[in-house]
């Protein structure tokens, strides 16, 4: 397996990717919108095929700050640390660029997901009421990168 920085050539996997794995409508030009925003806040795994078994879309936030929008695993590959490294990369990332933490939003009801951040680092900071499209409510998400970060 790969964990690298996408190439453009990887946009129609990532989209089929996130198509299948997330329950929120993306428009495909959203995947160039993020990879042109920050090329390298934008993270794959990619086993021996070239096939992408993970995303991460990052942003710059101000104040030192950067923000995961999107991040999918393919359904055959949750629960096999592939996020987990790709998240690592991620962080190191943005510590690379001199960002002292990561925030991100996550449904309320995606306990998995919840689960999945605090045991990378992640704490709730806010409750976010009606926050998504179809009326459902979100918890935000920090995750100090300069406290016990580890790889």
């Amino acid at each position: 397996m790969e964990i690298r920085v996408m190439r453009p050539e990887d946009e129609a996997k990532v989209y089929a990717l996130i198509s299948e794995s997330l329950d929120e409508y993306f428009a495909p030009q959203v995947i160039t919108f993020f990879r042109m925003q920050w090329p390298a806040g934008q993270i794959v795994a990619c086993d021996l095929f070239g096939n992408v078994l993970c995303y991460l879309a990052g942003t710059k936030l101000p104040n030192g700050r950067v923000s995961v929008h999107l991040f999918a695993t393919a359904p055959g590959s949750r629960g096999k640390g592939i996020g987990t490294m790709v998240l690592n990369r991620f962080k190191q990332a943005a510590l690379m660029e001199g960002f002292s933490s990561i925030q991100l939003e996550v449904k309320e009801r995606n306990t998995r997901a919840m689960d999945f951040y605090k045991r990378n680092g992640f704490v709730p900071v806010e409750y976010l009421e009606s926050f998504y499209n179809d009326g459902s409510s979100g918890v935000r998400m920090v995750c100090d990168l300069g406290a016990g970060y580890r790889t």
